[in-house]
C-alpha cells in the first residue's frame, strides 16, 4: 500500500499526533510509568531493610520467633508499594484501549480531553478486556520455554491490532476480538511486519541516544553505589565474578564492577521510562493502521456490509467545545 496510508506515512502521521499532544499524553501516562517503579521502589527497599531488621527483632523479641508473623510484618511493611504498583500497572493496562480512543478523539475532533470518558470504553468491557489480556498472559509464559518461544512470538505479531478491534469493533467478544486481529494481520502480514520492524528500530535508537546521555551526564555512580555495592555482595555475584576470575589465565580480565552495575540500572530506569512514555506513539501507529486497513478492505468489497464500529460517545463530542479536561 502506498501514498498515505504507507507504513512511512503512518509513522510520520503519528509523530505528528504524539507530537501535538505529547503536553497530554505524558500527563496521562505519568502515574502508569512512574507509579510502577515508585511501587517497585517502595517494596524493594523495605525488603531489604526487613532482611536486616527481622533477625534483630526475632532476637529481641520471642514474638517475631515465627515465621508466620515474620511474613505478615514483611507483608505490611511493603503492602504501600504493592498497592501502588498494582494500580498503576492496571492503569497502564486500560492505556492500551483508551489510547486508541484518544486517537480517534484528534482526528475527529483535534482535541485530547476527557481522560475517564476514554478509560471508561475498557471499565464498561471489564471481562471481555480481562479475557484477551489473560491469552496474553498465557503466551508470555509460555514464551519462556526456548521450545515455544518462536510460536509463541508469532502468536504475539498476530495479536498487535487486538486493541484496536476492541476499542472499535465493540460487538464483537474476547475471542472474536482475537480472531478479527488475526485475521487483519494474515491479510496483511507484509505491512504488520513492516511497520513492527521500522517503529522499533525508531524506539530502539531514541532508547539508546537517550541511555548514552544519560550514562554519560547523570552522576549514576554516586546515586546508584550503595545499590551497587549490595548486588555485588549477593553470593551469586560473588561466585559469578570468582569463575570470571579465572579466565584471566587466558588473557581475559573482566569482573563486574560497582560501576557496571550502576550503569546497568540507570539504563534500565531510562529504558522503561522511554518505554513507557512512547506507548501512546504505538498505540497511535496501530490506530492509523487499523483505519487505513478497514477503509480499504471496506473499499475493496462488493456489497460492504456495515460493520459495528464503535464511534466517540456524543457526550465528548460534546465536551470538545468546552475547556479541556485533563483529569486522569
Amino acid at each position: 500500500m502506498s501514498g498515505k496510508n504507507s507504513v512511512f506515512a503512518i509513522i510520520g502521521k503519528s509523530f505528528k499526533i504524539y507530537l501535538r499532544f505529547i503536553h497530554k499524553f505524558f500527563l496521562y501516562m505519568t502515574f502508569p510509568v512512574i507509579g510502577q517503579m515508585v511501587g517497585f521502589v517502595l517494596i524493594l527497599l523495605p525488603t531489604i531493610y526487613m532482611q536486616k531488621t527481622l533477625p534483630v527483632l526475632a532476637d529481641k523479641y520471642t514474638f517475631f520467633t515465627e515465621p508466620t508473623k515474620q511474613l505478615a510484618l514483611v507483608l505490611l511493611v511493603v503492602m504501600p508499594g504493592l498497592i501502588l504498583m498494582l494500580s498503576a500497572f492496571w492503569k497502564y493496562l486500560v492505556a492500551y484501549s483508551a489510547l486508541n480512543s484518544m486517537t480517534q478523539s484528534a482526528l475527529v475532533s483535534g482535541k485530547i480531553y476527557d481522560f475517564p470518558a476514554h478509560n471508561s470504553f475498557v471499565t464498561k468491557n471489564l471481562s471481555k478486556f480481562f479475557l484477551i489480556w489473560f491469552v496474553i498472559s498465557i503466551l508470555t509464559i509460555l514464551s519462556i520455554n526456548p521450545l515455544l518461544a518462536i510460536v509463541c512470538s508469532i502468536g504475539f505479531l498476530f495479536l498487535v491490532p487486538v486493541f484496536q478491534v476492541f476499542t472499535f469493533e465493540q460487538d464483537k467478544n474476547a475471542f472474536g476480538c482475537i480472531k478479527r486481529s488475526f485475521g487483519l494481520v494474515k491479510d496483511n502480514f507484509g505491512r504488520v511486519v513492516g511497520l513492527l520492524t521500522l517503529l522499533g528500530l525508531i524506539l530502539w535508537i531514541l532508547t539508546e541516544v537517550i541511555q548514552w546521555g544519560g550514562v554519560k551526564f547523570i552522576p549514576h555512580e554516586k546515586i546508584f553505589s550503595e545499590y551497587a555495592n549490595m548486588i555485588l555482595n549477593i553470593p551469586f555475584m560473588q561466585e559469578l565474578n570468582l569463575k570470571l576470575s579465572q579466565l584471566s589465565e587466558f588473557g581475559i580480565n573482566l569482573q563486574i564492577t560497582s560501576q557496571m552495575i550502576s550503569e546497568a540500572i540507570l539504563s534500565a530506569i531510562i529504558g522503561m521510562l522511554v518505554w513507557g512514555y512512547t506507548l501512546p506513539l504505538r498505540s497511535i501507529c496501530w490506530t492509523l493502521w487499523y483505519k487505513s486497513t478497514t477503509d480499504s478492505e471496506n473499499r475493496n468489497k462488493k456489497s460492504p456490509k456495515k460493520r459495528t464500529t464503535k464511534q466517540l460517545d456524543p457526550e465528548i463530542l460534546r465536551r470538545a467545545n468546552l475547556d479541556d479536561d485533563e483529569e486522569v
